[in-house]
């Protein structure tokens, strides 16, 4: 019993015995409880000094022990003490715990601050990559631009996704065509999650905040998060519309109904264009984006724009 409280076994027998009899001699107790006497001086002083007995003024000395109620006391101040050590170590826990998780993610994540800092972490990992790389583009571009031609080696395939208001400014849809390599794939989607850049599946970079003055990305490498990121990326691969952009290196259709001018105005209508910004890239007047629109739906005997995207998925003129 008393030695939760860190008192001796010799110590707990005597109490014990102490407070099974009125008083008692240090005779009497090492009768009693078979302890050497010297064991039992070592016991009393012991429990004279916690305050568990006092001494008599008889002669010889006796001792009474102390009312059960103070070692009550005792083990509630030594509860309470182990309460705050509880909550001390839970506040270290937590902290220990946090420290382990920022020295895993260290190696996980790395913050990219700053315009420059950006286009040259973009321009290294295009120059990395070994097998693939995939991106998904978004106004505002900051690191790299379309128009720029970055590309990785030859061998490397690439899968981009834009963003529709991405191509509607002059000259992105042809910095597309220049730009596409035997084996790249484009599409378009209406709206993108995110901006992000990704190099052989093992490492991406996304933007955390892109202000005018400090933009600031972050690299992630291997782990749950990048392949987070992998999974976004086919769930918006999957839901984009392939771009024509008639170029030597485009894949050829499934149904050979169209000619290239035809599969590109139909891959831009599908991207969601309009058809203001389709007359600016082909160089001509709406009217005559308009008047095309009208002889496609006409060749696929349909009535409407809806239909007619029907269609060209349900045939693969795309």
């Amino acid at each position: 019993m008393l030695t939760v409280l860190g008192a001796s076994g010799d110590e707990d027998r005597v109490y014990r015995q102490l407070v099974s009899v009125v008083s008692a001699t240090a005779a009497e107790l090492a009768a009693a409880t078979g302890l050497p006497s010297s064991a039992v001086d070592t016991a009393l002083a012991g429990l004279l000094e916690r305050g568990l007995a006092r001494r008599t003024t008889d002669t010889p000395a006796r001792y009474v022990a102390a009312s059960p109620g103070v070692v009550e006391a005792m083990i509630a101040d030594r509860l309470s003490e182990l309460r705050s050590a509880q909550k001390a170590l839970d506040r270290l826990a937590v902290q220990h715990r946090a420290n382990a998780l920022a020295m895993e993610a260290s190696g996980v994540f790395e913050i990219v601050r700053g315009h420059e800092a950006l286009r040259q972490t973009a321009m290294t990992l295009f120059a990395a990559a070994r097998s693939e790389v995939l991106n998904l583009i978004k106004p505002p571009i900051i690191a790299v631009r379309t128009e720029e031609r970055v590309q990785p080696a030859a061998p490397v395939r690439g899968r981009t996704v834009f963003e529709t208001e991405a191509l509607e400014g002059p000259g992105a849809l042809q910095a597309v065509r220049d730009g596409l390599r035997p084996g790249d794939q484009v599409r378009v989607h209406t709206r993108l999650p995110v901006k992000m850049l990704v190099v052989d599946r093992s490492v991406a970079m996304l933007p955390m905040a892109q202000d005018d003055t400090t933009p600031v990305g972050v690299l992630v490498r291997a782990g749950a998060v990048l392949d987070a990121l992998l999974e976004l990326f086919d769930f918006v691969w999957a839901t984009a519309v392939p771009l024509h952009v008639d170029n030597e290196n485009s894949p050829s259709p499934r149904e050979p109904f169209l000619d290239a001018d035809d599969r590109q105005l139909l891959s831009l209508l599908l991207a969601g264009l309009t058809d203001e910004a389709i007359a600016v890239h082909r160089g001509t007047s709406m009217r005559t984006v308009q008047r095309k629109v009208q002889a496609l739906m006409s060749r696929a005997h349909v009535r409407t724009r809806m239909q007619l995207a029907w269609e060209a998925a349900r045939r693969g003129w795309v």
